[in-house]
């Protein structure tokens, strides 16, 4: 007979192996979900259908610019040496002025064609900044944010508020998106405290208006505990930017002027693990739980939606439709998140840098809760929340899969509806488009159109000049160019892409003075620590997207015992 301490481990490789398949995420509570008819995909006897999307698999989210975390300022030269300290200036013929604490003198001098790479401080736009809705992509792969205001005589001209207008040569542009919108903004910040309410998981959990139906000794007892919380860690604001390290921090505000179909967005930045709750359509600015609305889970490896009701003082919720798997370790810690609420249509869509990752349709009534929007911290790292907007939002939605190719001798644009033409992009004013095709002269408003991609023959590469530099945005985008000066915050700089330029220094993340863009200079890092490897996920291929699948079940031992078992994803391979 085989010895009962072996006989153990065995039985419990068994268990496990039969199990592995049985792995829907936990549910908050169990029974059924208070909510039944919230679905997210078409239901066919039990057997979901995957949407277009491919929620089965992983869904690939486009990354920012991939950069790693930058502690402080620093200087890299060509021969792969770094320096910590404090960048001075710049002149075209003396270099780089720097300051060192370890050097005498402290202020010391780079010649110019020994320095790689400056990297600023890694800290948000300035309050100055503005939130463009136009993005240029060049001939060289570049990008670039601005508010379109025409094209004509061969220029594309931006809107800036980092450059004021700038005149882009339209010879090497290769593609527009015009992000034209007469959208009412409700929210834009965050700019102060002012109207924010800050607590952590000690604080009075009630929907907004429960405390006034409460009795006088509950409604000074809920005071008090709120008046402890207070003083208890949890989100700071600083230069326009929420930080979180602490767990169950929360912070929140009403948005009274929220219409039936919004825009919620924000950028987010996290160290480590991400865990972050987002309560939308909320009555409370206390609790993710205990409240009448809705809330986005983001993870690393899923995303969840989740409705929550209160009633008779107890809380319920339960997930609309199925998780999203995706991969936001490969973001690199840094994203941009917007939510499109759609009250008469019943929908709700999730965006992550401009990429459409899910749906959730036949969503019912939407909860009776209120308008506000609660940001909960659920991990001690380090995260960060900062250009929050709220918007109008006109229903239309990027295309999962756009399919538009670039044709040699033709201009092709893609419609916000996916319907799409073909011909000359002849001219741009006064928020319309103007346009030949085999129909003739045509006149669309810019409303209409979600991307210009322009006739391959009729873009050209962009001159190459002695001594060009490749600045990145912050954010997102960058552009090349050779810097002619920098003085009290001001880059001067010319390029056969704009002529003569001033940028304001504070859109900056980094100048590459090799002139390499993001991917050419992949190999060299710009810290000492390499950057985890990239695990992009795959998608399901267009053929299989309407393959019925079961839906997942847990299975049952002989003996009739239920068990349930997480199997957590593959962490993302560090090397």
């Amino acid at each position: 007979m085989m010895p009962m301490k072996r006989v153990i481990p065995v039985f419990a490789l068994l268990l496990i192996g039969s199990l592995a398949e049985a792995v829907p995420p936990p549910r908050l509570v169990k029974g059924p979900v208070p909510v039944p008819n919230i679905v997210m995909a078409k239901q066919l006897n039990g057997r979901f259908l995957i949407p277009p999307n491919g929620i089965a698999g992983m869904v690939k989210i486009p990354s920012k610019n991939p950069r790693n975390t930058i502690v402080e300022e620093h200087l890299l030269t060509r021969s792969g040496e770094t320096f910590h300290g404090k960048f001075l200036g710049y002149d075209p013929a003396k270099g780089l002025k720097w300051s060192h604490p370890d050097f005498l003198p402290n202020v010391i001098h780079f010649l110019p064609d020994r320095v790689s790479r400056l990297n600023f401080k890694v800290e948000p736009l300035p309050a100055r900044a503005k939130h463009h809705t136009c993005r240029v992509e060049l001939a060289n792969g570049d990008t670039l944010a601005g508010d379109l205001l025409r094209m004509e005589n061969g220029e594309l001209v931006l809107d800036t508020w980092y450059a004021g207008e700038l005149a882009i040569n339209t010879a090497h542009i290769k593609s527009i998106k015009p992000g034209f919108s007469t959208a009412k903004v409700f929210f834009e910040g965050p700019k102060d405290a002012k109207n924010w309410t800050f607590g952590n998981g000690q604080n009075a959990r009630l929907p907004l208006g429960a405390l006034q139906n409460m009795p006088a000794a509950q409604q000074q007892l809920f005071k008090e505990r709120a008046a402890q919380a207070a003083k208890k860690p949890t989100w700071k604001l600083a230069n326009g930017t929420f930080e979180s390290t602490t767990s169950s921090a929360t912070v929140g505000r009403e948005m009274k002027e929220s219409p039936d179909r919004s825009s919620t967005e924000f950028d987010l930045e996290w160290t480590g693990s991400l865990n972050l709750y987002v309560n939308f359509l909320t009555d409370s600015l206390t609790s993710y739980s205990q409240c009448n609305g809705y809330c986005l889970r983001l993870t690393q490896s899923y995303i969840y939606l989740y409705r929550y009701n209160f009633n008779n003082g107890a809380g319920r919720g339960g997930r609309v439709g199925n998780n999203v798997r995706v991969n936001l370790a490969s973001l690199q810690g840094n994203a941009h998140v917007a939510l499109k609420m759609d009250a008469q249509k019943k929908t709700i869509a999730l965006l992550i840098n401009g990429a459409l990752i899910q749906k959730w349709e036949n969503l019912g009534n939407f909860a009776d809760g209120g308008k506000g929007l609660l940001f909960s911290s659920r991990t001690t790292t380090r995260m960060k929340l900062s250009r929050i907007r709220v918007s109008d939002w006109n229903g239309n939605l990027p295309e999962a899969n756009p399919e538009a190719k670039a044709d040699p001798k033709d201009d092709f644009i893609l419609f916000n509806n996916a319907d799409h033409i073909t011909g000359e992009l002849t001219g741009i004013a006064n928020g319309k488009l103007y346009f030949t095709s085999d129909f003739g002269e045509m006149t669309i408003g810019l409303k209409k159109v979600g991307v210009i991609y322009r006739a391959t023959e009729r873009v050209q590469a962009i001159p190459p000049v002695t001594g060009m530099a490749r600045a990145t945005f912050k954010g997102k985008g960058g552009l090349a160019m050779k810097i002619t000066g920098w003085k009290d915050g001001k880059i001067s700089a010319t390029s056969p892409l704009f002529g003569e330029a001033a940028f304001d220094a504070a859109v900056f993340q980094s100048i590459d003075f090799t002139g390499k863009s993001t991917r050419q200079a992949s190999g060299v890092s710009p810290t000492p620590n390499p950057s985890p490897r990239i695990n992009p996920g795959f998608r399901i291929p267009l053929q299989l997207q309407q393959r019925v699948l079961p839906a997942p079940q847990l299975r049952k031992n002989p003996n009739g015992l239920r068990f349930e078992l997480n199997v957590l994803p593959r962490p993302v391979d560090p090397r």
